[in-house]
């Protein structure tokens, strides 16, 4: 009996000086905490020299939002005239017409397309139906949307271009292209 309470009490020493062995390593190598924080340590440090040697510039014109704003005042104009050409398969202009808007893509919707359900497990963002009572892809549409509903200035047609091959300013251009004449057929 003494014999086994000593060879108990021996294992218990050797598994604690295995287990303080373990857990008592203190070399001085950089663990992964360490490493990450030197490393984005650098990186400021780098930054740093670099805006040293060439500071960003303050602007002072902002031609980019100013073309943002005049665009914006541009697409509220009520009738404004956009001339629309639609180029061919090698890139030249097929025809044009005048619109009075510019083109809408049909994937642009009036209200959210998506709804959010809850419940007691979460929530979900379920497709919202169309305002037209039908279920479309969304925002999130896997179709391509080359669709673009436009009206045509002089007869009022509406209608929809479809293809991305299309050139839209809101003033002429001269190309050596034939406008397209839309004429509402009469009705029998």
């Amino acid at each position: 009996m003494r014999n086994k309470l000593g060879i108990k009490l021996l294992l218990a020493i050797l598994a604690f000086l295995l287990l303080g062995t373990a857990c008592g390593d203190t070399t001085e190598t950089p663990g992964g905490e360490e490493s990450r924080k030197d490393a984005i340590s650098a990186r400021w440090k780098n930054f740093e020299r670099a805006e040293a040697l060439y500071p960003a510039p303050m602007q002072e014109n902002f031609p980019l939002r100013e073309l943002l704003v005049e665009y914006t005042q541009r697409q509220d104009l009520i009738n404004h005239p956009w001339y629309i050409y639609v180029l061919g398969e090698n890139g030249n202009a097929v025809l044009y017409f005048v619109s009075t808007t510019i083109p809408v893509n049909v994937c642009a919707f009036l209200s959210s397309t998506e709804d959010i359900k809850e419940s007691q497990w979460g929530n979900m963002i379920l497709t919202a139906p169309s305002l037209d009572g039908i279920y479309y892809g969304g925002a999130g549409a896997s179709a391509s949307c080359t669709g673009w509903i436009v009206k045509d200035a002089a007869t009022d047609a509406m209608g929809i271009i479809y293809g991305d091959n299309l050139l839209v300013f809101d003033q002429p251009l001269i190309l050596n292209t034939e406008p397209v004449r839309i004429q509402i057929a009469p009705s029998e």
